[in-house]
């Protein structure tokens, strides 16, 4: 895990920011702390870092000469070769070297994409039977067949022998083979060589070839040469490989500002934020002057830690050395202050520059969104001068958890319009939004647009789609999404087996319970209140104490409210409401008024009055204004025939002012969504719904 290979402890931030002797206010100027802590803690700070720089190697030398030995199987049997087309060309003491490296070329080129590979041992032992064979000295071929800069250059050949890039020509390329293959080959690089190692760092993408450059650099003793150890840091910075990137750093007798700031960048980016703080202490402690890509790192670490005490101590750091936030600065400055809770600071420091900074106010947009203040995030948004695609990902998103669900859908549209490609999250929250409002058109929409688009259909984003369209009434379609995704975790799970048990379907939730356990996923709380739901619909009341003991005892999950709900619900369908009490009386915890409301409604269906007056008795003194649960006990008096204490439940409701859920119905129409609640008359359509109504009743 990435944070198991953060050193420090949260202890060393407040060392760290005891450090630093300055703070910014929102309301007032930077106020400043005692220089004299800097004294007395430096040594402090060094210690910590000292204790990093011993757990990454035992020593460099040891490291490099691992790094070189690292290496997986070849996969093509080069001892089983044919190695005459190059012994025949190179023969007697003086070898021609066209000849020879013609013939190399003829023999090798098939193997391009093997040999390119530095993760791999081909080249190792292709040249070993190579000498075996010719009795040639080592690094013949390596050093001395090359065409130019761009490496050595082979025929085109079919899609069968060689899969490696083509360039214009049509021609195959092995890249800087001198040099790699000599790197593959196992062979110490001489000091001439070294250069074209460290230029080749700028192409490499593979972190198996920059170690073995890391290698040659140890071996060769020329680690040591800032160059050559910024160009290393880099890159293993760059490729997210913390430790080795920590280990050159701690090995430079006196880092530079851009050594600093390469590290401080991956820590923050490594997941290491306490980590990166630290080392902008240690930065500071050794009298390098933080430049705009110091702070934007840093103020980046902060927002991860959510730290907005040491965020304005930094902030006042940057003040003091009068340092003039360019656009990134200032972006992770106020995205610092937003998810620290701080939009009063976040505001302020968007007033005082004057550029527009969109990544800035996609931040701020964030923060009201997040606080519920879905006005002032609309009002930001409108007066953007520019719109991307985080700005329109932000609405969408926090129109959706704000329980927007209609207006979510509507700014999505307005993305579209705009010509604007929606992200992951944005589409993620449209679906989430159709799934609440049972608009299945528009989920479809959404669907063929990922499909005609080429959209790549992830595991979040399956799993959106599967709910959508459960919820949506057509679990079918659901399914499908299910069974083409190529990858699924537990929640997809969760959600297509809740899906077929909302739709009535339980055998199949079985059937697929029962794949879920076949393919070695561990089920969780949430799928055993599917599978106990889908009993619960289909009555299957001794299959339900199967699945709720078989998660107990062989799973080893421990019942949940959910789950004695579902049992309670389960005997109640049933009509068992005197196991379903005992059941109740038998819980470990305390029944919610979950627990006695499923058993209440169980009453008032079955007729069973007595039962539900206990039940009713226990409701009310854990709720004793909710007005859902008196509407039904009256519902359930007035069923049982007790017209006269109904009434009375119903005065009390009114008289009381008790607020109770009205039914509402959702109605999908060309893709527009219509509300009805009991009671609204309010709809544009009222008088054509009524005349309809009144058509139906009458025929």
């Amino acid at each position: 895990m990435a944070w198991n290979r953060c050193f420090c402890v949260a202890t060393a931030i407040f060392l760290s920011f005891l450090l630093m002797g300055l703070s910014v206010s929102c309301s007032s100027p930077a106020t400043f702390i005692s220089d004299s802590i800097f004294e007395s803690q430096t040594s402090t700070g060094r210690n910590l870092l000292q204790a990093k720089k011993d757990s990454i190697f035992e020593s460099q030398t040891s490291t490099g000469r691992n790094l070189l030995q690292a290496k997986k199987a070849c996969p093509v049997s080069f001892e089983f070769l044919n190695y005459t087309i190059i012994t025949s060309q190179c023969k007697g003491p003086n070898y021609p070297p066209q000849q020879c490296c013609a013939a190399f070329k003829e023999f090798a080129c098939p193997y391009a994409d093997e040999l390119n590979d530095l993760t791999n041992d081909c080249a190792s032992i292709m040249f070993s039977y190579i000498n075996i064979y010719g009795h040639y000295p080592p690094g013949l071929f390596a050093s001395e067949c090359k065409e130019g800069p761009e490496g050595l250059a082979c025929p085109a050949l079919p899609p069968s022998q060689s899969t490696s890039a083509s360039d214009e020509s049509g021609s195959q390329i092995i890249f800087y083979p001198s040099l790699l293959l000599m790197l593959t080959a196992g062979f110490v690089l001489t000091p001439t060589r070294i250069p074209a190692a460290i230029q080749l760092l700028q192409f490499c993408h593979n972190s198996e070839v920059v170690k073995q450059i890391h290698a040659q650099l140890v071996v060769s003793g020329l680690l040591d040469r800032p160059p050559n150890a910024g160009r290393l840091l880099e890159s293993y910075v760059t490729m997210s490989q913390i430790d080795f990137a920590f280990s050159i750093f701690s090995g430079l007798p006196s880092p530079d500002a851009f050594a600093y700031n390469t590290m401080i960048r991956g820590l923050t980016l490594g997941k290491c934020p306490h980590d990166s703080l630290l080392l902008y202490n240690k930065l500071l402690l050794d009298g390098i002057t933080p430049d705009n890509y110091t702070f934007t790192f840093v103020f980046k670490a902060c927002s991860h830690l959510e730290a907005l005490f040491e965020g304005k101590q930094v902030h006042g750091q940057m003040v003091k050395a009068g340092i003039a936030p360019d656009t990134h600065v200032h972006s992770s400055l106020i995205h610092m202050y937003t998810v620290s809770g701080s939009i009063a600071c976040a505001e302020r420091v968007l007033a005082e520059f004057s550029e527009e900074n969109t990544l800035a106010k996609n931040s701020i947009i964030s923060g009201y969104l997040s606080q519920g203040h879905v006005e002032k995030a609309r009002k930001m948004f409108d007066t953007m001068e520019a719109r991307d695609v985080a700005s329109w990902s932000a609405m969408v998103t926090g129109y959706a958890k704000n329980g927007m669900f209609s207006e979510a859908l509507v700014t999505f549209r307005e993305m579209m319009v705009s010509q604007v490609h929606p992200n992951e999250s944005t589409l993620v929250s449209s679906l989430s939004a159709c799934a609440h409002l049972g608009a299945l058109d528009q989920g479809r929409w959404i669907h063929a647009n990922l499909d005609k688009a080429g959209f790549q259909i992830s595991v979040t984003l399956g799993t959106a789609l599967i709910d959508m369209y459960a919820k949506c009434g057509s679990i079918q379609c659901g399914y499908k999404v299910f069974q083409n995704m190529a990858r699924r975790d537990i929640v997809t799970w969760g959600v297509i087996l809740s899906g077929f048990a909302m739709h009535g379907q339980p055998e199949k939730c079985f059937q697929l319970f029962d794949d879920m356990i076949a393919s070695r996923t561990h089920p969780n709380e949430v799928i055993f209140v599917a599978v106990l739901s889908a009993c619960s619909h289909a009555g299957y009341v001794e299959l339900g104490h199967h699945y709720f003991n078989q998660m107990i005892h062989d799973f080893g999950i421990r019942p949940s409210i959910e789950h004695y709900g579902c049992m309670v619900d389960l005997l109640g369908r049933a009509g068992r409401l005197s196991e379903a009490e005992e059941f109740i009386a038998s819980m470990p915890e305390a029944p919610n008024s979950t627990i006695w409301g499923t058993l209440l409604g169980a009453c008032r269906t079955h007729g069973d009055l007595r039962r539900g007056n206990r039940a009713f008795r226990h409701l009310i003194v854990l709720e004793p204004m909710s007005g859902d649960r008196y509407k039904l006990a009256g519902l359930m008096l007035a069923n049982a025939g007790e017209k006269d204490d109904a009434t009375k439940i119903r005065r009390f409701i009114k008289e009381n002012d008790l607020e109770t859920t009205r039914g509402t119905s959702l109605v999908e129409v060309d893709g527009v969504v219509h509300e009805f609640t009991v009671g609204n008359i309010d709809h544009s359509k009222l008088r054509e719904i009524h005349r309809v109504w009144r058509g139906l009743v009458e025929n």
